[in-house]
């Protein structure tokens, strides 16, 4: 019963995001891009919001926190699904494409995703692929993310082959 007056938390459901968008290695102006999240069990439906790039193919969308009760329920999962996706009609041989899709766990940013985050430069000829980061707070290498998306992180997936070396494939 006094679980009910708990005071509300913020939820980091997603951080701040930093990118480029080329289409056969040129920038692509006026594309919008739709971000969104749902967390699990917590919401009935999304939120979600847009940005548009500019002349040189940047965009951004800023920190996103969530003022909810959910977490204090002991039994509450802290699964946050999230996604960016390219939402333009008027680019249709890319509408729908996939920028970001995983799911977020816990209260607070994972550090894994922050760091791709603020360097989200995709190229949209680029076909999606799931990348899977190994969490190396956990000596065994137990936890594990995984990340669709067309784009790419030449230095950090390096990083990835070496932990999976360590720690083995899924």
């Amino acid at each position: 019963m006094l679980g009910l007056f708990k005071k509300a938390v913020d939820v980091e459901v997603f951080p701040e995001v930093s990118g480029r968008l080329t289409l056969n290695g040129e920038a692509v102006e006026g594309l919008t891009l739709t971000r969104g999240f749902l967390y699990l069990n917590a919401m009935e439906q999304g939120i979600e919001d847009q940005a548009t790039t500019d002349k040189n193919g940047q965009f951004r969308f800023p920190n996103l926190t969530w003022e909810t009760k959910y977490p204090n329920n002991p039994l509450a999962s802290q699964i946050i699904a999230q996604r960016i996706t390219v939402d333009d009609s008027n680019f249709p041989d890319v509408d729908g494409v996939y920028l970001w899709s995983t799911e977020s766990r816990g209260l607070k940013h994972i550090s894994y995703f922050q760091e791709r985050l603020l360097s989200l430069n995709c190229e949209l000829t680029e076909s999606e692929i799931i990348h899977q980061i190994i969490d190396e707070a956990f000596p065994d290498g137990s936890v594990r993310y995984e990340v669709g998306s067309i784009c790419r992180w030449p230095s950090l997936e390096k990083v990835e082959v070496e932990k999976r070396k360590k720690f083995g494939k899924w």
